[in-house]
């Protein structure tokens, strides 16, 4: 819960702001004669704002103001004749969804119901109307929510684990294709080439050589500390996860991972090609927009910042796997 706010206005004051981003307030008031309340996008605007006035005296309704150069237009009035009390508190409450309505407590149909275009007006403000005209207010402040601080992660450091039959805890889940894949690696052709891992078939699948090959034998990535990094053609974000080598010359090896037919699939990015191959439908599919696994503190180039730098692949320095 907020904090019970209490406050006077008068003609001279001008008005106050409060911010509620919850389209809603609940309010107590008393006075002489004319309470207002303004809502706006912003405490900067001055006139583009629904007026909500509510006249002990005659009418209750709501006017708007398009523009700094125009006159307010009155959306609706409705006569409420000693609405107001100038001794004693009453409540009222305010929405603003795609309605624009107030009420009074114990009252179950609202004064007015006005259709609105703009939900987003978070600013409130109070003030009288008429120099002789005093309004004392009274209604709970939004809670305020801290920001919450983000602390970094600890452990989940990543390391392959060989395929036993049951797929290893902590296994990093790396698409979707009817169900989630996995990352693996298995050896290949001379190379040590990263694919994806399907649960259903107990199978690893790398591509190579222009069509997808089954694996019985292979190792699954587990861990957490990592993200995807979307990238394309021959740039490698710095901490990219080295995963493999080449068959031709040991050349690094790295996991991306590609959209096909709404499925995400994994698969791998090699230093002397601009493109993420990987294994789908039985072919070696590829890419050149793709995006790539990082695991920003495996590399010694990582420096922490708000954005992952990007070398080219041939300025690359090769990591051992």
């Amino acid at each position: 819960m907020g904090e019970v706010v209490e406050f006077l206005t008068a003609h001279k004051n001008g008005r106050q702001f409060y911010k509620f981003s919850n389209n809603s307030l609940t309010f107590s008031l008393k006075g002489s004669g004319y309470a207002v309340i303004g809502l706006s996008d912003s405490p900067e605007v001055k006139y583009r704002n629904h007026w909500i006035y509510i006249n002990r005296h005659g009418h209750t309704g709501v006017t708007e103001y398009q523009s700094v150069h125009s006159e307010h237009e009155v959306l609706i009035a409705v006569e409420t004749p000693d609405i107001i009390s100038e001794d004693r508190y009453q409540k009222f409450w305010l929405t603003w969804y795609d309605k624009l309505e107030l009420g009074k407590s114990g009252i179950t149909e609202p004064i007015f119901s006005h259709e609105i275009v703009n939900n987003n007006m978070k600013y409130v403000s109070f003030a009288s109307q008429q120099n002789t005209n005093s309004v004392e207010w009274r209604f709970v402040s939004p809670p305020l929510i801290e920001r919450p601080v983000l602390k970094p992660i600890e452990g989940g450091k990543m390391y392959w684990v060989k395929y036993d039959g049951l797929l290893p805890y902590g296994a990093l889940i790396g698409g979707y294709e009817n169900e989630f894949l996995y990352i693996m690696r298995a050896p290949h052709e001379g190379s040590l080439t990263p694919g994806k891992f399907v649960p259903s078939t107990k199978c690893g699948f790398v591509s190579w050589g222009g069509y997808m090959h089954l694996k019985n034998k292979f190792e699954i990535l587990c861990g957490h500390d990592c993200t995807w990094v979307k990238t394309r053609g021959n740039v490698i974000p710095c901490g990219a996860l080295p995963a493999g080598y080449t068959e031709y010359d040991s050349a690094t090896v790295y996991i991306g991972r590609c959209k096909r037919d709404k499925h995400t699939i994994p698969g791998k990015v090699a230093n002397s090609d601009c493109v993420c191959f990987f294994p789908y439908n039985g072919e070696e599919i590829y890419d050149a927009e793709y995006e790539i696994l990082v695991a920003p503190y495996s590399s010694p180039r990582y420096s922490p910042s708000k954005t992952v730098p990007n070398v080219k692949v041939r300025d690359y320095i090769d990591q051992n796997i």
